[in-house]
């Protein structure tokens, strides 16, 4: 996703990991604690924020969602082509 970030801790990929697969699982409260840790961590890592605020979609917080959207895109721009691709796709499934 994101290159522009620095290296990630084990500890950080790890939790990265354990809140994708609470995301796949349809566990999106666990994911959203899983990526809080990550930010106490790395508080400016973008790849979370963006992370995060899919969950916060996902579990229906759309306020909580677009906070986290705002925050990625302000710590790294790059990735406003991958939000809108992602927004383009839950319109077209019926999500939005």
């Amino acid at each position: 996703m994101n290159t522009n970030q620095p290296p990630l801790s084990p500890l950080v990929e790890n939790l990265m990991y354990a809140a994708a697969l609470s995301v796949s699982l349809g566990k999106t409260d666990d994911a959203i604690l899983l990526y809080d840790k990550v930010l106490a961590l790395m508080p400016d890592y973008a790849n979370a924020y963006y992370e995060r605020g899919r969950a916060r979609h996902l579990g229906g917080d759309v306020l909580g969602a677009s906070e986290d959207l705002k925050r990625a895109l302000q710590l790294s721009p790059e990735l406003e082509k991958e939000i809108t691709c992602s927004e383009q796709m839950n319109y077209q499934k019926g999500c939005k």
